[in-house]
């Protein structure tokens, strides 16, 4: 599609032309009578031609909404774009207007029409519920999208009643215990983050402002009872649009010698401990976080970095490689960190043989210990020229084990982010479901699959099963009816 060598535009990421609406899916197997709400999941669709295909990132890639609506043992699918400002514009000139910001483009970036935002937000990177309402989020940009939670048009934006002036993260977590949201806005090329919570009703009521010692690319962070926790990693961002992005330069910036600091701030206090790690890594997402004995223990996955002659073009390499060059960075891997709050040392060790990412626990037991982590990995791969993919995994961390699920016997078949649903009445961990969206290769269709989570390498509960394929996207939830305005 516009490039036959563009990675991110073709194969398993090649965007959607169209927009459905399928009533009554073929099903394999029973979906549980306990489900009833929406699987939403949020992924890269460029609409239009990039200004430069062979350069184009999946970073860049308008936002498309996948909606697996499931009632009565009955499902449903719609997906559709998510209409931003930038997209809105440009489906009015009936042609792409911007440059993106993490692809290094090399092209100058026409003049925009009058009055048009100088960026162009992509509002792809996870669906949430707060106070009710269904959001499209993104992480550039000071708001997040309001989605009519059944037709997925745009109803209005969102930055906490004006409190946002910077870049809103996509990655909030909500504290189990406490019922508030919490999250973080990054201000790179003013060196500062803030670190925030809202209540269940998505009132603002707290910020600490932290300074940074660079500009750097934050993407997700975790929490336990007493502290926000951060990394900062070799790969910088900057907000400079004329700097970068009108001229066709990426945002993205890479300094190995800044290695990877973690900042744990104090949810009440705001105090800030500074913790220096020294391996250079740059990580990605984190499953969990808790405390127990003087120490913090936080799992999460993780490239590790390594120096190579040159200057590092990161869009070339992160998250996964464009270029044959030499790669700065390993596929990501499962790390668990254990941080001495006394002595102010971390630690951290590498969690089993696999490839993985896109962790998710239940997160009923966010915040507190938790046994189980679930993600999607790269383990045995049927094929030796498979580059994707291949499997969930379930990883036990009292035990050690690790179980996996394949969709197939003959051939790899690739899964995106597993999502943990708890069984209605469930009273352990790991009872419950697990929802993801699979790509078939060889149909080039997709399917969302529901398992056991119990039972995790036995046969699914139920497949989804659609005549077109999901792109591989990012995040996104289950967002049960109950969670919903009547509205």
């Amino acid at each position: 599609m516009w490039s036959e060598s563009a990675k991110f535009l073709n194969g398993i990421y090649e965007p959607l032309t169209s927009e459905y609406v399928i009533h009554d899916l073929r099903v394999e197997g029973e979906i549980p009578a306990d489900l009833t709400g929406t699987l939403y999941r949020n992924g890269s669709n460029q609409h239009f031609h990039p200004t430069n295909p062979d350069k184009f990132h999946w970073f860049d890639g308008d936002g498309m909404v996948h909606a697996f609506r499931l009632q009565d043992g009955k499902a449903s699918y719609r997906n559709k774009w998510v209409q931003t400002e930038g997209l809105l514009l440009e489906e009015k000139a009936g042609t792409g207007l911007y440059n993106g910001l993490y692809g290094q483009g090399c092209k100058p970036q026409k003049p925009l029409p009058a009055g048009a935002p100088a960026i162009k937000l992509v509002a792809n990177v996870n669906v949430i519920a707060l106070a009710g309402k269904v959001y499209a989020v993104q992480e550039s940009g000071s708001h997040w999208y309001e989605l009519v939670p059944d037709t997925l048009d745009v109803r209005d934006v969102f930055d906490f009643n004006g409190e946002i002036k910077h870049a809103l993260t996509a990655h909030p977590h909500n504290d189990p215990k406490t019922g508030d949201m919490l999250f973080y806005v990054l201000d790179s090329d003013g060196l500062s983050i803030d670190c925030c919570r809202a209540t269940s009703d998505g009132k603002f009521v707290q910020r600490h402002t932290v300074k940074l010692d660079a500009p750097a690319w934050v993407h997700d962070f975790m929490f336990t009872e007493d502290y926000f926790i951060v990394f900062l990693g070799p790969i910088c961002w900057h907000n400079d649009i004329d700097k970068y992005v009108s001229v066709g330069k990426s945002t993205f910036d890479f300094d190995f010698d800044l290695g990877a600091r973690i900042m744990m701030v104090h949810r009440t206090t705001g105090a800030v401990q500074w913790f220096h790690d020294d391996t250079a890594y740059q990580t990605n997402h984190y499953l969990n976080a808790y405390q127990e004995n003087g120490k913090v223990i936080l799992d999460g996955t993780v490239a590790e970095v390594h120096p190579v002659k040159g200057a590092v073009v990161v869009p070339d390499f992160f998250p996964f490689p464009l270029s044959n060059g030499p790669n700065p960075f390993t596929p990501p891997f499962l790390w668990r960190w254990t941080f001495d709050i006394a002595q102010g040392k971390v630690s951290h060790e590498r969690i089993g043989e696999f490839i993985g990412e896109f962790v998710r626990p239940n997160e009923r037991y966010m915040g507190e210990k938790h046994r189980y982590g679930y993600l999607a990995g790269t383990y045995q791969t049927k094929s030796p020229d498979f580059r994707q993919f291949n499997c969930l995994i379930k990883h036990d961390f009292h035990t050690g084990g690790t179980e996996y699920q394949y969709l197939s016997d003959t051939h790899d078949v690739s899964p995106g982010e597993p999502i943990f649903v708890p069984r209605d009445g469930a009273t352990r961990e790991d009872d419950g479901y697990i929802m993801a969206v699979w790509w078939d290769p060889r149909r080039n269709t997709s399917e969302m699959v529901i398992q056991a989570a119990q039972d995790f390498e036995a046969k699914p509960l139920a497949r989804i099963l659609l005549d077109h394929r999901v792109p591989l996207g990012f995040h996104g939830n289950w967002i049960a009816d109950s969670e919903l305005m009547s509205a």
